[in-house]
């Protein structure tokens, strides 16, 4: 189909439901016909179109390919001059924006068993600075260490050292069985 352009809006951006943005042109044509027309191309659905479209000055005649989309809308699908489209894309595909992600984002069943592990680790050690904090002056880094292993361990239910340790010549360290 052939225009002849009358008027090029300038591009207005906006912002898609994703997050992202896109670009609207509207053109103002007339027809083979003479009828005056309106056309609101998009940046996403046929690229060449648009940027081409943006060059156009007021009194250019422009041989414009269009076809019926899946909604039932008429896309110009290319644009040339005389008889030869210049960007006109198969019969057989619609328009679509090319956003799609091909790779995963998601962490893997082994990454977010990792990241669990560093988080109970992260917390016994928080919890056993608190235990050993109890009635101390100074707290060894070491026993501290330990400690959060201690609990680590424990958590994932391996097999470790009793997580209370005593001194049996200490009557202090055994647990009062007396009833008051």
């Amino acid at each position: 189909m052939q225009i002849t352009v009358i008027d090029v809006g300038t591009p207005n951006t906006h912002a898609a439901k994703n997050g992202r943005s896109y670009q609207s042109l509207e053109v103002t044509y007339k027809g083979a016909d003479g009828k005056v027309g309106n056309k609101k191309l998009m940046s996403f659905s046929n690229p060449s179109v648009f940027k081409a479209a943006g060059t156009w000055n007021k009194g250019d005649v422009v041989d414009v390919v269009s076809q019926k989309d899946d909604q039932g809308y008429w896309q110009w699908t290319g644009i040339g001059t005389g008889d030869s489209p210049v960007a006109q894309q198969s019969a057989g595909t619609s328009a679509s924006p090319a956003t799609r992600v091909t790779g995963s984002n998601y962490e893997t069943k082994e990454e977010r068993a990792a990241r669990q592990e560093l988080i109970v680790r992260q917390s016994s050690l928080s919890n056993a600075v608190s235990i050993l904090t109890v009635g101390a002056k100074t707290v060894n880094k070491d026993d501290v260490k330990q400690l959060a292993q201690e609990l680590t361990d424990w958590v994932f239910g391996k097999d470790a050292k009793a997580s209370v340790s005593y001194d049996p010549s200490n009557p202090a360290d055994f647990e009062d069985d007396i009833p008051l």
